[in-house]
């Protein structure tokens, strides 16, 4: 698909720049998203989808000609935009169409718009076409729940803890998505790794939670399935298929509801994330 380049302007260099709200629909549209700041920033978040290829490293038209052909415009930012338009214009210079994000990844984030932080925080989880292991655990109200008696439906398996301030502004979206979930086809279940049995039934009360609500008390540290399953972060969520393979692990709820939707691109059905489509699924 070639996107076309709606509000864009000509900047001093003859690069193309976008506002966020271009830049976003791009990103929703599939396009070749190219962030051009250091690995290392990279890994503390980017925007969904996004290649690292970084501006300063050595041989960067070369990088970019090793992973992309210059059949599509490619979208390109970095922090605040400087290095990302002297990118543009050396992959205009190139041959390429390159669009560049006016203030980078700083308007992005300010906007609210989503990032993903797989790269850091879920590289230890199972990866997309791995069996889960199966596990034991009795949930709030007394009663023992195998993994595997979920086999036959999709499992939404999230890894949490009412105390932890990240897993609890997922709350809203968890909900939404068990709201629109087919019951007959999905299973919602969460394992707590609640100090204190008793702030786990009282936050699942207040904010009524769905689905199977497990407690371990081994806690997050201690817990047998947390390290079987790689949980280093939570909240860690994975969408299990109904042969009980994952099909996404991630610490990103909006990345599960956007593949429980069909929205999700098949390149991001991993936790692990390459740097080119070589392990894109």
């Amino acid at each position: 698909m070639i996107f076309p380049f709606l509000g864009l302007f000509a900047c001093a260099n003859g690069a193309d720049n976008v506002n966020v709200d271009e830049f976003a629909k791009a990103v929703a549209d599939g396009a070749r998203i190219v962030d051009v700041r250091t690995p290392e920033e990279f890994a503390e978040g980017c925007i969904p989808g996004a290649v690292n290829v970084d501006w300063n490293g050595p041989d960067f038209i070369s990088a970019i000609d090793a992973r992309f052909d210059d059949a599509e415009p490619l979208y390109v930012y970095c922090r605040s935009g400087r290095r990302s338009a002297a990118a543009a214009k050396a992959l205009k210079k190139a041959g390429y169409k390159v669009v560049n994000l006016l203030g980078g990844y700083q308007a992005w984030t300010a906007a609210g718009q989503r990032i993903d932080q797989d790269f850091k925080y879920a590289e230890s989880l199972l990866k997309a076409g791995e069996s889960v292991p199966d596990f034991e655990l009795g949930d709030i109200a007394g009663n023992s729940f195998r993994l595997s008696d979920f086999r036959g439906k999709s499992v939404v398996l999230v890894f949490w803890a009412s105390w932890c301030p990240d897993c609890r502004a997922e709350t809203p979206e968890l909900k939404a998505m068990y709201a629109e979930a087919d019951p007959e086809k999905v299973q919602f279940v969460s394992v707590s790794f609640d100090r204190e049995f008793d702030a786990l039934c009282n936050y699942v009360g207040e904010n009524e939670l769905p689905g199977v609500q497990l407690f371990d008390p081994a806690g997050k540290k201690d817990s047998k399935v947390g390290a079987d399953f790689g949980v280093k972060w939570i909240p860690s969520l994975y969408l299990i298929d109904p042969e009980g393979k994952v099909a996404v692990s991630t610490v990103m709820a909006w990345k599960i509801a956007a593949a429980l939707d069909g929205t999700l691109p098949a390149s991001q059905r991993s936790a692990h994330f390459c740097s080119d489509e070589s392990c894109a699924l």
